[in-house]
């Protein structure tokens, strides 16, 4: 039996997305965001591209976008 806050690790690991939910969450611009994503500085979320072969559509995963914020925690 799973306990509830192994659920929600386990929802959150799982969820995805998008750099505007990246940047609303972590209080940064969206602009902001596109340059972390173009520099790539260590520790930063592995961008998923779920576009099937539309427009780009970049998504984050929850659970590793929580996990950098973390180690941001004194900005």
């Amino acid at each position: 039996m799973t306990s509830r806050s192994g659920a929600t690790e386990l929802w959150a690991a799982e969820r995805f997305i998008t750099v505007k939910d990246f940047a609303n969450l972590a209080k940064l611009s969206r602009r902001t965001i596109d340059r972390y994503r173009r520099a790539r500085p260590d520790g930063f979320p592995r961008e998923y591209d779920l576009s099937r072969g539309r427009l780009p559509q970049p998504r984050f995963k929850l659970a590793d976008v929580m996990r950098w914020m973390e180690t941001r925690a004194l900005w």
